[in-house]
């Protein structure tokens, strides 16, 4: 049976060597079908990368709410957890290696007042700097400046000055907040901004520059503080979007300015004339804030991110029930609908097709082959080949089609993937700022890029082999003599 093998192998190599062009021509086809697929999801691949790990900056793993909370208040208008440390601790008892931290959050606008710059406005992450399951990942994002200290101005020992004085008549009341260099001994609160925002306000934004910020202290209130800041780094996530609008403050100094805390002193409220709030002692309690973020295991294989996403949800809720749990993926199928499953589904689809029309030509190719080489089959019945032989012959030049198609396809997507990120290609995007273009290889992919030209090459090779090994020897000499 071994030496039959050897035979139907010699044969249809040397089948393929005497109609090479033809089998060139298909071989490539495939080839370039397969790099395209291949190229497609590992861009596909980055860019999910990119998007997930940029939301998990904003969620991590999954983030529990108050039961009042959707996906839109992650972006800083969470109603206060008083109960956030309590629940950090529960999340860690019940769930084995799942790590926790508390934040605070809150929206922010600035640029007020500042020449030749529009207003514009933030979200403000106020994250535990040495416990947060993202602050590394937020670290190894720095591009210019640095990551918080310990020994940052991080908290003030009082909640910030906000003075409101009546205006007569129609005339504007006069607000007065802290952040607007009354205290200027003070030193402002450390902040970690998007490179992004410095590129849309380099007047304003940069590292060493301080800025005042408008910033809510009441989760859907009209209740705001003036404080200042200054950027001590600029951080690049991949995806501008986000770092034009996410900035990262320490969450004691968000607890301070939010009043989460002890507070003693006392607020003057003139009816008709004005207002006193702030300025008062404080001291800061880190078992409140506005989400608990939680940082799960790695599965063992993560072939299925989204999957494995529902897990965790699933899990946490089950510990605190009565709790919104949103996960990052909840927050990109807010923010961009189900766009990344489309585009998968239509990558797929077009794969397909153009493997479909392969196969026909295969087919087609192999048909033309036989009908051409039935003497062929007919003499090498008459000598005692068995069908299975015959069938053989076809079967393996299928084979070797497929898979110098998935080998050649391999390699020029390597290829190409290696010259494009030599050479750093980008593409323009909001405000001036730049995508890059990178590639994240999926094992898997690579080894469907392989398997799948051979499986379509043999099946379309199998109808036309069959059809040859099923010839009668003197059936096959006729039709043969007829050919010629």
């Amino acid at each position: 049976m071994e030496d039959k093998m050897d035979i139907s192998i010699k044969f249809a190599l040397g089948e393929l060597n005497e109609h090479k062009a033809i089998y060139a021509v298909i071989i490539v086809v495939i080839a370039l079908t397969m790099t395209s697929f291949l190229l497609e999801n590992a861009y596909l691949n980055y860019m999910m990368q990119v998007v997930n790990e940029t939301s998990k900056m904003i969620t991590c793993d999954a983030v529990i709410a108050n039961s009042d909370c959707n996906v839109r208040d992650l972006y800083g208008t969470e109603t206060t957890m008083e109960n956030a440390g309590r629940i950090a601790r529960t999340i860690e008892r019940n769930l084995p290696r799942y790590k926790t931290a508390i934040r605070v959050t809150a929206q922010g606008s600035y640029g007020l007042g500042a020449e030749k710059e529009a207003v514009d406005g933030c979200t403000l992450q106020g994250i535990d700097i040495e416990k947060d399951p993202e602050a590394q990942a937020l670290k190894n994002k720095i591009v210019a400046g640095r990551f918080f200290q310990k020994d940052d101005p991080i908290l003030k020992g009082h909640t910030p000055m906000y003075i409101e004085i009546k205006g007569p008549g129609n005339l504007p009341d006069l607000v007065y907040g802290s952040g607007q260099r009354l205290f200027v001994n003070e030193d402002p609160y450390p902040v970690i901004v998007g490179a992004t925002a410095a590129k849309i306000h380099p007047s304003i934004i940069g590292v060493g520059k301080v800025l005042d910020i408008y910033v809510s202290t009441s989760a859907r209130g009209t209740s705001y503080a003036g404080i200042r800041v200054k950027v001590i780094g600029l951080y690049e996530s991949g995806t501008p979007t986000v770092d034009a609008m996410i900035w990262f403050i320490p969450a004691d100094s968000l607890r301070e300015v939010k009043g989460y805390g002890g507070i003693t002193g006392k607020e003057w409220v003139i009816p008709g004339i004005g207002a006193f709030r702030g300025f008062k002692p404080i001291d800061v309690d880190e078992n409140i804030g506005d989400v608990v973020v939680v940082d799960a295991p790695e599965p063992a294989y993560n072939l299925d991110p989204i999957g494995h996403s529902r897990q965790v949800k699933e899990k946490i809720e089950s510990v605190v029930p009565g709790m919104n749990v949103f996960t990052w993926h909840d927050l990109i199928v807010y923010a961009s609908g189900s766009m990344q499953d489309v585009v998968t589904l239509l990558l797929w689809g077009s794969m397909g097709v153009t493997l479909l029309l392969c196969g026909a030509a295969i087919k087609y190719v192999m048909d033309s082959i036989i009908l051409r080489k039935t003497r062929e089959i007919g003499s090498l019945k008459a000598f005692g080949a068995r069908d299975r032989v015959i069938f053989k012959i076809f079967l393996y030049q299928g084979l070797f089609i497929g898979l110098l198609a998935g080998i050649l396809g391999i390699i020029i997507s390597f290829i190409v993937m290696h010259l494009v990120n030599w050479y750093g290609i980008k593409m323009q995007f909001i405000a001036g700022t730049q995508l890059n273009i990178g590639f994240i290889i999926n094992w898997f992919t690579v080894l469907t890029v392989l398997i799948l030209p051979m499986v379509l090459s043999i099946l379309a090779a199998s109808i036309p082999a069959k059809k040859a090994a099923m010839l009668p020897p003197v059936e096959a000499l006729r039709k043969g003599e007829l050919s010629l």
